[in-house]
């Protein structure tokens, strides 16, 4: 397989066509649409797919058999480490499902091998991080690593600092901060109330922030400072950029990259498959770290042992996922949970 792959547009006609559909569901200033950086992504693993369609000979995108399904699966497992064959994999049956929509196949021939794609090939999206780390390295960042970042931002100080500290009690995603907006924002109660809307599941959600984090958001609600990030810009996202636009889930994601850089606390990784010339590209600690650290926080450094809860305030489909993806083992939280209730 080359490294570069054919241009979208000469890619088969059926993968153009479910490209446009992707492309007209982007728009980087509508946070109910997908931004362009997910939709590039999308877009190479389409492009790899025409790729590998190339290489088994097979000429239509509609040829495509469950068995074909299955040298597609061990293709990605082999050639590709980490989440990414997963991804990859996760595109593609998207693709397929799109054509039964539309009433161009009968069915996904990739159905078949979707529930057992972890068990058959190692397709699972548990994090590429973690092979890298080194001893004693985690991939949760925790209090002390908040507080160097907080301490380690340069510019814009007040609406980083703002943004790190609420990322981390909120446990939001990079998608959801970008679209918090004013009035979702309860200041008397210290909770913000995400709509299905920019929701990852598409439910709405509440999450709340402790007093630590008044200061910083009074200077910069009511001390002037986003007004004059505005800069007569009229619109109601809580974060603003530089140049008065709102600011987007890369860019706070790069925020924290950056304050972990300055930190001491970060590096580089491993090249994934976006990176142009196979140079590390994927930083130790990102938005979706803090994030992570955040839930394992929940569970395992203090005394609120109902993941239920946790789940639910982190937006996941269901308590299974959160235990087996963002909490880390802990071998003393069983007797925390439960020694006021042993018996005497």
């Amino acid at each position: 397989m080359p490294p570069r792959y054919k241009p979208i547009d000469d890619c088969r006609p059926l993968i153009v066509d479910y490209a446009e559909e992707l492309a007209a569901g982007t728009d980087d200033a509508d946070n109910d649409k997908r931004d362009s950086n997910s939709t590039k992504r999308y877009e190479q693993d389409l492009r790899w797919f025409d790729g590998w369609l190339d290489d088994q000979g097979i000429d239509e995108v509609t040829d495509v058999t469950a068995a074909d399904a299955n040298r597609l699966g061990r293709t990605l497992s082999n050639e590709f480490s980490g989440t990414t064959g997963r991804y990859r994999w996760d595109r593609i049956v998207a693709l397929y499902d799109y054509l039964e929509s539309m009433g161009i196949i009968d069915d996904n021939p990739l159905s078949r091998w979707n529930d057992a794609k972890d068990e058959k090939w190692g397709l699972t999206k548990s994090n590429e991080q973690d092979h890298h780390l080194n001893d004693g390295e985690k991939y949760a960042v925790d209090e002390e690593d908040i507080e160097a970042m907080e301490e380690a931002v340069e510019e814009d100080r007040v609406r980083n600092q703002l943004l790190i500290r609420l990322a981390w009690h909120s446990a939001c995603r990079r998608g959801e901060l970008a679209a918090i907006s004013l009035d979702m924002l309860d200041e008397n109660k210290r909770e913000i109330t995400l709509p299905a809307s920019v929701t990852k599941n598409n439910r709405k959600r509440v999450v709340g922030y402790n007093r630590s984090l008044d200061g910083l958001l009074h200077r910069w609600l009511h001390g002037g400072l986003r007004d004059e990030y505005l800069g007569g810009r009229d619109h109601d996202h809580l974060f603003v950029g530089t140049r008065g636009a709102p600011l987007s889930g890369e860019a706070i994601n790069e925020v924290i990259v950056k304050a972990a850089d300055n930190a001491g606390i970060n590096r580089k990784l491993y090249a994934d498959a976006n990176s142009p010339d196979g140079e590390p590209n994927r930083w130790k600690v990102s938005s979706h770290n803090v994030r992570h650290g955040a839930a394992t926080r929940l569970v395992n450094k203090t005394d609120l042992t109902d993941l239920y809860s946790i789940s639910r305030y982190l937006g996941h489909s269901s308590v299974e996922f959160t235990e087996k993806r963002y909490v880390e083992y802990d071998p003393e939280v069983g007797v925390r949970g439960v020694r006021d209730y042993l018996p005497d």
